[in-house]
């Protein structure tokens, strides 16, 4: 059974960490807009759009604080252009975050999309500092990569832009979808993945399925770099044979 790595995963949530949006020379535009300069508030009403380079986020308000660094765009909120190369396509209802470190950002409101060969639909995605969340994951594709993955929760850790260790809770699923060989669809109730020590750890309830064959146990690892799948707690493994429905 093939093992898809999992390091393009939440590269999403960096696009507003480390994306230009939020650098420090960026554009607000609206139909009405008010700032106080003593408190350090801000609001603006009616098309709001904040463009930097070639990336742009439109909401209907938004508000903040300049001197606590905070921000929030509410309404149909739509992150699009194009970053390193990738178009850009993000909706969800809310868009909030903080400048100082560490460095916080939440889209909230059903967030659905794409990010170059990337789809995500979720409740909501939250990044601070080298940290992510994400609720509801109902679907995460990289058709690129060849996988798609749900789960209930999901929360793991970023290393120079690359997740180092992730754990998905609930409902998970996983199917492979190479470009050569058959695809495999995997369950479970929960799924560990960690970059230091090479594994994909998927617990509870644990179903493969491939082809002809299925197998179930309580524990599978997976060792991305030999491809090699590890099966504990009472391993069952079933052959269909022709004559099988």
């Amino acid at each position: 059974m093939r093992y898809v790595r999992f390091s393009a995963f939440l590269v999403l949530l960096a696009l507003f960490a480390v994306s230009p949006l939020f650098a420090e020379d960026l554009e607000l535009t609206s139909d009405k807009m008010r700032y106080e300069s003593e408190s350090g508030d801000f609001w603006a009403d009616g098309n709001v759009k904040v463009t930097r380079g070639t990336i742009m986020a439109t909401s209907k308000t938004a508000d903040g604080n300049m001197n606590r660094q905070v921000f929030t765009m509410k309404g149909g909120v739509h992150v699009f252009g194009a970053w390193q190369n990738d178009k850009v396509d993000m909706k969800g209802q809310t868009l909030s975050g903080v400048f100082a470190e560490p460095q916080e950002y939440i889209f909230d409101g059903g967030v659905k999309g794409f990010w170059g060969s990337r789809q995500v639909d979720a409740d909501m995605l939250r990044m601070k500092g080298d940290y992510f969340w994400g609720t509801k994951l109902r679907r995460y594709a990289d058709t690129k990569e060849g996988y798609v993955l749900v789960c209930d929760a999901l929360e793991g850790k970023l290393e120079n832009g690359a997740i180092s260790e992730f754990t998905a809770a609930g409902n998970v699923y996983f199917l492979s979808t190479p470009k050569q060989g058959d695809p495999t669809e995997i369950r479970g109730s929960k799924a560990v993945y960690s970059k230091a020590r090479g594994t994909l750890v998927v617990s509870g309830g644990v179903t493969a399925v491939q082809a002809a064959r299925s197998l179930k146990s309580e524990t599978l690892i997976f060792f991305p770099d030999r491809n090699r799948v590890e099966a504990t707690g009472k391993p069952q493994l079933i052959f269909k044979t022709g004559g099988s429905k």
